[in-house]
């Protein structure tokens, strides 16, 4: 399990109601997200994905409007946006690096 599902799922239990992200004016919520990594969790494991894919499908499957953008760049930004607002607050134990440039 990735550290943005475990977070994700932290959240969830606590409050599953709450918004965790929104885009293009859909929004959704820690526990609509937490649902959606389980159900894709399983069909991935059947069919030997990555558990990356059950992340990238669920956030597709809670906010439809990111796969409506049409080029897949466009789609793979929003789907990366929203995994780095996801995990905006986990702590992983490294450093930040800042460049300036």
């Amino acid at each position: 399990m990735l550290a943005t599902q475990r977070e994700v799922r932290r959240r969830a239990e606590i409050a599953p109601g709450l918004t965790a992200v929104r885009f293009g004016g859909e929004s959704a919520t820690y526990g609509d997200l937490a649902e959606a990594f389980t159900g894709y969790d399983t069909v991935a494991e059947r069919n030997g994905l990555g558990v990356g894919s059950s992340v990238v499908a669920s956030i597709l499957h809670c906010l439809p409007r990111i796969g409506t953008l049409g080029e897949p760049g466009a789609v793979a930004g929003a789907t990366g946006q929203v995994v780095e607002w996801l995990a905006r607050d986990i702590d992983d134990g490294y450093e930040q690096i800042g460049i300036v440039g």
